[in-house]
């Protein structure tokens, strides 16, 4: 498994279809998901080796579509009462070291 990045975004809820859509169509590049329930902030996910390309990416989407970087939202329910480290590893933030070229 490599190393992977991921960001938050506040989006309009209307734009989540062509974000996924556009995203995930460069297969491999990055996965969205929803974060909260509102459809409000979304979470994109990508191997932190394709970072330049990801930015990229982003930098083109944000000329079509509003979406503004955020922190994660708080986590609610049971993984509200794990440590800062468990609660990092359960949505995924925490990386080990690696290559993707490898």
């Amino acid at each position: 498994m490599f190393p992977s990045h991921k960001r938050f975004f506040r989006v309009d809820r209307r734009d989540l279809a062509y974000l996924k859509f556009i995203i995930e169509a460069y297969e491999g590049l990055a996965i969205l998901s929803t974060v909260e329930k509102e459809g409000h902030v979304i979470s994109i996910t990508s191997p932190s080796c394709l970072a330049a390309e990801i930015d990229l990416l982003l930098a083109a989407l944000s000329r079509e579509v509003v979406m503004t970087e955020t922190t994660p939202p708080p986590l609610t329910g049971p993984l509200s009462d794990l440590s800062h480290g468990e609660r990092e590893r359960a949505r995924g933030c925490a990386t080990e070291g690696g290559d993707c070229h490898a």
